[in-house]
């Protein structure tokens, strides 16, 4: 019977000190585990995400294009480009191009389209196309290239032609002689390279630095192949 009583004996409440300590101690746990959650969803919010790939086809060539090295861009559609695509490069990087419009002045970007090869952009009938409207004038450019300007009248009338030695086939580029305020990348070049039409438009001011251009969107285009 004493067992019994004992066992029925409810048990006395906690002082009220003791219940206050514990309500805080429960409220410090909880807080430290919503602080570690939220720590938790951060760090990994902010780990870089794997970039999306875009198949594409350009002539007989298969792409998949990183979806970030396309370039924002609120007035063209890539999903209409049909046997073409378009790449923005950040420049000396060679990576995706920020958000935004406006680039702050030390960087540069390249725009890049690639499409199937045309007969007019073999290197040897650019040249023959150029050379019946070239000025007599001949100048040097820093970059070891050379320059001649168009004669009055002819389809390229306002630009520059920029070359490198002795031929012109390593480069070959028209500047603007004056550039446009909504223009950027004023320049533009057109070469072939794995079965097909590579046109970069490039800043004036990266113009010495055409050789690392080229090579850099050419291993750029490579690594694209599929």
């Amino acid at each position: 019977m004493v067992r019994m009583r004992l066992q029925q004996r409810v048990p006395a409440p906690l002082p009220r000190a003791d219940g206050a300590l514990l309500k805080v101690a429960l409220g410090i746990m909880i807080a430290g585990m919503l602080a570690t959650a939220l720590a938790l969803y951060l760090t990994h919010g902010s780990e870089e995400q794997p970039s999306v790939l875009q198949a594409a086809r350009v002539g007989h060539v298969a792409l998949m294009i990183p979806k970030d090295l396309t370039g924002p861009s609120e007035q063209d559609d890539t999903s209409r480009l049909v046997g073409m695509a378009r790449l923005r490069l950040d420049w000396p990087s060679l990576g995706p191009v920020q958000p935004g419009p406006v680039q702050p002045q030390s960087r540069k970007r390249l725009l890049i389209t690639l499409s199937p090869p045309d007969k007019v952009n073999e290197p040897a009938r650019q040249l023959a196309t150029y050379a019946r409207f070239l000025t007599s004038t001949v100048w040097s450019n820093p970059g070891g290239l050379v320059v001649r300007g168009f004669r009055k009248g002819s389809p390229f009338e306002g630009d520059e032609f920029y070359v490198s030695v002795p031929d012109g086939r390593g480069f070959a580029a028209r500047c603007p002689i004056e550039t446009a305020a909504n223009l950027d990348e004023p320049c533009r070049i057109t070469f072939q390279h794995r079965g097909m039409d590579v046109n970069i438009r490039f800043p004036r001011a990266i113009i010495a630095d055409w050789a690392l251009m080229l090579g850099g969107v050419r291993r750029t285009i490579d690594g694209l192949i599929r």
